[in-house]
């Protein structure tokens, strides 16, 4: 049984303090933080599927840094063994 409704809860969440004080309180949180950088990591990936120019810019961008190449020799070089 809830107390609150949900207008209640919309009320709170347009107190500009209380939003900003969630806010540093989730990115303050490991657990939380962890969270939710998977959905948007998710929610970016499904969207990338359907977005050819930034899966370009990606591309180019990874292979135009010498660390990644290295990490996808290395990483070809362990699916051929």
């Amino acid at each position: 049984m809830s107390l609150t409704e949900k207008a209640d809860v919309r009320r709170l969440l347009r107190d500009p303090a209380l939003r900003t004080e969630i806010a540093k309180a989730v990115v303050e949180d490991q657990e939380a933080m962890d969270s939710l950088a998977d959905d948007i990591a998710d929610d970016l990936s499904d969207e990338l599927e359907d977005d050819p120019e930034m899966l370009k810019e990606i591309l180019d961008a990874a292979v135009a840094n010498p660390q990644v190449k290295r990490r996808i020799v290395q990483k070809l070089v362990e699916q051929l063994s």
